[in-house]
């Protein structure tokens, strides 16, 4: 549990630092701004947890391993089907509003504009990695170890959705929803122990709605670089301004996605072996989910 609290901790610590570092480097500029943010956020909670496997849980070799990236056979093949999973996913949740909404866009399409697009996308991956490490790495492992699987996806989804309440146009239904979609992901990476398969999930979410389809992503605009889409129909089809993560069609794709994942042909991969527990781990059936 201490494990849990001091990692929290420092993992506040290194959001609070990257964000003044990258307020203060890129002022307005938007898109330089999140680069700036989730490139030093990544580096900072993998220097973070590193250190603490080092001193605290005695691992000195493949820590980041440890941490739920092992370049072990088949990593690639499921971050591969997460991207696939995140994208059918969305496209599940975007179709009843291509069909039964309103909706208009624009395209921005062009040479010029490539060093924007891919900015973008680089800032969809690098910080769809650092929510899974702060949400699925380093402290939800250790707090999975003191009260059980169960108890740790409730913790760290509700966090995970309280943490989105910041964000423009945010409801209580897309709370419901953003807590609904860290379940899926916490799933997803105790059915791998690894964070490939949720942190494809998250990208290939996030990168469809936002950079392919030009639709809010959790109230967010900035991604929407190539095409931006209006769509105008009732909130609960829509979700207004915060997007389908705080629509019904929402809760549809994410409630199929738990299916989806629970039900996939993925398999644990193999992680270095840890020193030895001074205590017996919390048991807990959802921490021994097998394919």
């Amino acid at each position: 549990m201490w494990a849990f609290v001091v990692s929290s901790l420092l993992s506040l610590a290194a959001f609070f630092v990257a964000g003044v570092v990258a307020q203060t480097v890129a002022g307005q500029h938007s898109l330089v701004l999140e680069m700036l943010f989730r490139s030093l956020l990544t580096l900072l909670l993998i220097s973070v947890y590193v250190w603490l496997l080092t001193i605290a849980d005695h691992v000195r070799d493949h820590r980041i391993a440890t941490l739920g990236l092992p370049l072990t056979k088949g990593w690639n093949r499921q971050f591969v089907i997460g991207c696939i999973v995140g994208l059918a996913l969305t496209a599940l949740a975007v179709l009843p509003i291509a069909i039964w909404g309103n909706a208009s866009f624009t395209l921005h399409l062009g040479v010029r504009f490539l060093p924007r697009d891919a900015a973008a996308l680089f800032v969809l991956l690098v910080g769809a990695l650092a929510e899974e490490l702060m949400f699925r790495g380093y402290p939800f492992q250790h707090l999975e170890e003191g009260i059980g699987a169960a108890g740790a996806i409730a913790v760290f989804s509700v966090l995970f959705g309280a943490v989105h309440l910041s964000n423009p146009g945010a409801s209580v239904w897309g709370l419901i929803n953003t807590v609904l979609i860290a379940i899926l992901l916490a799933i997803a990476y105790l059915r791998t122990r690894a964070l490939w398969l949720p942190w494809g999930i998250h990208f290939g979410w996030n990168a469809t709605l936002g950079f392919v389809c030009g639709l809010p992503v959790s109230g967010l605009r900035i991604f929407n670089v190539v095409v931006r889409t209006s769509v105008a129909g009732p909130k609960w089809l829509t979700g207004d301004s915060y997007g389908i993560e705080a629509s019904a069609t929402g809760t549809f794709a994410v409630l199929v996605g738990l299916v989806i994942v629970w039900k996939l042909p993925v398999s644990r991969l193999t992680q270095p072996p840890l020193p030895p527990l001074t205590e017996p781990a919390h048991e807990n059936s959802l921490s021994d989910i097998q394919p």
